[in-house]
């Protein structure tokens, strides 16, 4: 209730006001109340003795003789004289007004032993107090203070040394306790007006200072909240308009730092979600707080709400714990290769530094590809050292056979030498068809001299020289153009290397009996060549690696074929770097391949 700044500074105006009518009225009071006793005491020390003695002194019934101050002592009186009690209560009652009794003054004449002899209100006794003890040794005496219920006062009235009466006069303030009450009554009428009106006006007083206030909060709190716009109040001279001002500033400020900053978030994120890389980020629970497009699509996650940092990689079987990030210092990385699905996926785990309260950050690289190459690499190194060593090996034996007989039977002889022959051309046609690739792979034949190609009549020159081999296993080898074929420009002899590499596939991997059928045409802005056959077939899950070098379906049957596993990579090789065709295998095990060759149709 009292936490706002208004409620606070009405409750103080208020209690400010209240407080000072209190005191300034408490000071009055006390004031008066004062005044009355000293007009009390003044009456009663000057007047009263002087008006008495006075009188006394006119009625003959005593003689004055001055007081002496410091000692305080009483009048004396003439013990032969008239009735002093009578004449000093006549002296008394004629002269009560000029002696300052009234009505709630009781005075009282007591002898030389404090007994009352006369009371004007019928008192047997008299309170004792240090008044009536001061006066039976002769002293003058008078008590009067402000915390007091009553004033009295004591006269003694001396015969010689002793004292014959004692004048006592007590006043019980009942005028002055009226008075103060009346004033106290007055004074909390006027504290609950005065407290009114000032809780009134302090109320509106803290409105016009708290209301500006009140709508710049408003207003600062939308432009927190992330609305645009300007703090109204600005155009005041005062301070609420210096105050305007300067958040106004620092608004815009914080527009303008708002805006660089979802600039370069937006940057960042765009640059995240267009990496070709994966990218996770985890906090330092481990809970997922960021993931790219190519993260969610390496790891085939739609949904990613549930991932956390341990059972994710306790899932994919990676040995690596965000524990155990967290001992590594922070410009070191650990790298995991981790088989996901049908991809090979390299994580990068790179932890922040405490300062920047922890987590990990995971960089995820499809390296399938690469690690299908590397896999490549060494088979296509065992493979060429078992294809070179296989004839070395024979050559070698065969050799060594002869060069231990030399008697041996002119058969033997031509036979062995027939053997060796042969696998020397195999091994020489290995080391042709590897620098060929290599020729390939480094583009050499772009600068081959071009030639003009009559695509048909390759073909049909292919069929007629290959024909001889199709009858030879009793196999149909046909030619059929569909239509016209451009001439295109290139090297002459690779193409017809990939055109005899494919129907010689053909017609080795066709039983006897089997047909094979070339087709050429040309179709929109391609030239199309196909080569079908019934054969064998080729299963469907080797598709995928039928152009690797050295990779053969059935390995030993290939070999007895007289395969080399490099034709295949060869005509798609060239087809790309020579002609920018391409070239498609379509298979089904045991029914027949279909080898398609595009190769685009010059421009006129």
């Amino acid at each position: 209730m009292f936490k706002t700044i208004r409620a606070k500074t009405v409750i103080l105006f208020t209690l400010l006001v209240i407080l000072t009518e209190l005191g300034v009225g408490s000071v009055g009071i006390y004031r008066s109340a004062r005044y009355y006793h000293n007009s009390f005491e003044d009456a009663i020390s000057s007047v009263f003795t002087d008006t008495l003695r006075q009188q006394l002194t006119d009625a003959a019934n005593a003689v004055s003789i001055p007081a002496q101050p410091d000692t305080g002592s009483g009048i004396i009186i003439n013990e032969t004289g008239p009735d002093n009690i009578e004449n000093i209560r006549a002296i008394v009652a004629a002269h009560s007004n000029e002696l300052g009794l009234y009505t709630s003054s009781e005075f009282c004449i007591l002898d030389g032993n404090g007994a009352v002899v006369y009371s004007s209100r019928g008192s047997s006794a008299v309170e004792a107090s240090d008044v009536t003890s001061d006066s039976l040794s002769g002293i003058e005496s008078i008590s009067c203070g402000i915390t007091n219920d009553f004033c009295d006062y004591a006269l003694p009235l001396m015969s010689g040394s002793s004292v014959r009466y004692i004048i006592y006069i007590k006043d019980a303030l009942s005028v002055q306790h009226a008075v103060t009450d009346k004033l106290w009554s007055e004074l909390l009428f006027t504290v609950l007006i005065s407290g009114t009106l000032a809780f009134i006006f302090s109320l509106l007083v803290s409105r016009l200072i708290t209301l500006p206030i009140k709508t710049l909060s408003s207003q600062a709190k939308k432009i927190a909240d992330g609305e645009r716009a300007v703090l109204s109040g600005s155009e005041r001279g005062d301070e609420i308009g210096e105050l305007a001002q300067s958040l106004n500033l620092l608004a815009a400020s914080m527009r303008e730092r708002a805006d660089k900053r979802l600039t370069e978030q937006t940057k960042i994120e765009t640059i995240l979600q267009n990496m070709t890389d994966g990218i996770m980020v985890f906090d330092a629970k481990g809970k997922l707080t960021l993931i790219n497009r190519e993260a969610q699509r390496m790891l085939n996650r739609k949904y990613v709400d549930d991932i956390t940092f341990n059972r994710f990689f306790k899932e994919i079987n990676a040995d690596i714990t965000l524990e155990s990030l967290q001992y590594t210092p922070s410009d070191m990385s650990e790298d995991r290769e981790i088989k996901v699905n049908d991809l090979v996926l390299q994580f990068s785990f790179a932890p922040f530094s405490k300062d920047m309260d922890g987590g990990v950050i995971v960089i995820v690289r499809d390296v399938t590809k690469h690690d299908r190459l590397e896999r490549a690499r060494r088979d296509f190194v065992a493979d060429v050292s078992h294809e070179l060593r296989t004839p070395l090996t024979v050559i070698k034996s065969y050799a060594d056979i002869l060069a231990d007989t030399p008697d041996a039977e002119p058969e033997v002889r031509t036979r062995f030498l027939s053997t060796i022959s042969s696998e020397t051309d195999r091994m020489t046609k290995i080391i042709s068809d590897l620098l060929t690739l290599s020729k390939l792979d480094e583009n050499a034949n772009y600068t081959t001299p071009t030639e003009d190609i009559d695509i048909r009549g390759m073909l049909e020159g292919l069929v007629e020289r290959l024909s001889l081999t199709a009858r030879k296993k009793n196999q149909t080898l046909t030619y059929t153009p569909i239509n016209d074929v451009p001439y295109i420009k290139g090297d002459r002899d690779g193409l017809e290397r990939v055109f005899t590499n494919i129907i010689s596939n053909a017609l080795k991997y066709t039983p006897s009996g089997g047909e094979i059928n070339i087709f050429s045409s040309k179709m929109y802005n391609d030239i199309i060549v196909k080569v079908s056959d019934n054969g064998i077939g080729i299963p469907k899950d080797q598709l995928p690696n039928i152009f690797d070098r050295f990779y053969r379906v059935d390995k030993a049957r290939s070999r007895d074929k007289g395969g080399t596993g490099l034709g295949l990579a060869i005509a798609k090789q060239t087809l790309e770097s020579s002609f920018h065709g391409k070239i498609a295998i379509t298979s089904e095990l045991n029914k027949g391949t279909d080898v398609v060759v595009t190769i685009p149709a010059p421009k006129r």
